[in-house]
């Protein structure tokens, strides 16, 4: 029998309220997430100092203590950009998570074109619209004002001196 495991990926530059709350219901769904930090030179958080490395680090600290959360950084310096590099993106995600034959991918995305293009793809996608009213960008533009949105293990990174 074929067992289903979440699929969530993302730059999470930060993390926030409305990824974890698509983390959990993802687990809700599948019992197993893995969490893809994904990102690329100079992309929209390491412009603000919040490198891949860093937002990899800040992901595994948010789920040590839940077994059923895996976090993988996934570098996406030498892909074509979005939305060119889908086949070799999908390549290495798929590399990296490793399943086994009788495990199968689900996706958890917020943004409706990724599970269109993941379903013509062949994969199962679950779209769920952004919840809280947040995103990465108004944090990043604002984190003094967004600062209750922002994810535990991030918050470090948001301390007075970026406010």
């Amino acid at each position: 029998m074929k067992q289903t495991v979440a699929v969530v990926f993302g730059t999470f530059a930060p993390m926030h309220k409305g990824h974890l709350d698509l983390i959990e219901r993802a687990k809700l769904a599948c019992g197993q997430v893995c969490v893809v930090v994904s990102g690329y030179d100079k992309d929209r958080g390491d412009r603000i100092g919040l490198d891949l490395a860093k937002r990899f680090q800040f992901a595994q600290e948010q789920f040590k203590k839940d077994d059923l959360v895996r976090v993988y950084a996934l570098d996406e310096t030498d892909l074509p950009a979005y939305p060119d590099g889908w086949d070799l993106w999908l390549d290495r995600l798929l590399a990296l998570l490793d399943l086994s034959e009788n495990q199968v991918p689900v996706f958890y995305v917020s943004e409706e074109e990724y599970a269109q293009e993941l379903h013509r793809r062949g994969y199962q996608a679950y779209y769920s619209p952004r919840k809280f009213g947040i995103s990465a960008t108004l944090i990043r533009e604002h984190p003094q004002q967004y600062h209750d949105y922002i994810a535990p293990a991030f918050l470090a990174f948001f301390g007075k001196e970026s406010m």
